[in-house]
């Protein structure tokens, strides 16, 4: 009998192939879908091991009436894209590319979190996202990773989506390059 997949395996595997598809410019509801079944396994894990994740402390610090907690926390998005048993002729707009990275952002980080080690396609999405939303990283931490934003993405903010999809790909492939970083404990396989 072959290897067994674990609950972990597994929610690594699609946040991967989210992150592929989303570099490639893919289809943002396969992206979506692969990356939120993701994060919902990674959350739980996190619950399960006592770990402070970022869903949770997202979830603890935006007032319940707010649209980014309907919008990121409750998506109407999840449970359209999984049933169709209540709703089967409702329609929804398109999916917002920021909610679908905002989505993957947060399974990554939840990730990193609980297993204190990643695969490169969060690594390169890690830094890819927060160098578009520098906003959104406190004072002291934008300082320690602003070097390896501008070294690796360069002026990213000023560019339109898929010139930032593509320093993404750029990125990854010189990451698959970096012998320093394949070696690193922190570092691991994507499958």
């Amino acid at each position: 009998m072959g290897l067994r997949l674990t609950k972990i395996d597994v929610a690594r595997r699609q946040l991967v192939s989210a992150i592929r598809l989303l570099f490639e410019g893919g289809d943002l509801v396969s992206i979506y879908t692969l990356g939120a079944n993701a994060w919902e396994v990674i959350d739980a894990l996190c619950t399960k091991e006592s770990v402070e994740s970022a869903s949770k402390q997202t979830r603890e610090n935006i007032p319940s009436q707010s649209c980014l907690k309907r919008d990121y926390i409750n998506s109407p998005y999840r449970n359209f894209f999984k049933h169709a048993d209540k709703d089967y002729d409702t329609k929804l707009p398109e999916i917002p590319e920021h909610q679908v990275d905002a989505v993957l952002f947060l399974a990554v980080e939840d990730y990193l979190r609980l297993t204190q080690k990643a695969p490169l396609e969060l690594q390169v999405f890690q830094l890819w996202y927060l160098a578009i939303n520098t906003e959104k990283v406190a004072g002291d931490a934008l300082e320690m990773i602003l070097e390896s934003i501008e070294s690796t993405f360069p002026n990213i903010r000023s560019l339109p989506r898929q010139q930032r999809l593509w320093m993404a790909r750029m990125a990854l492939a010189n990451a698959a390059l970096d012998h320093d970083l394949l070696d690193d404990s922190r570092t691991e396989p994507a499958a």
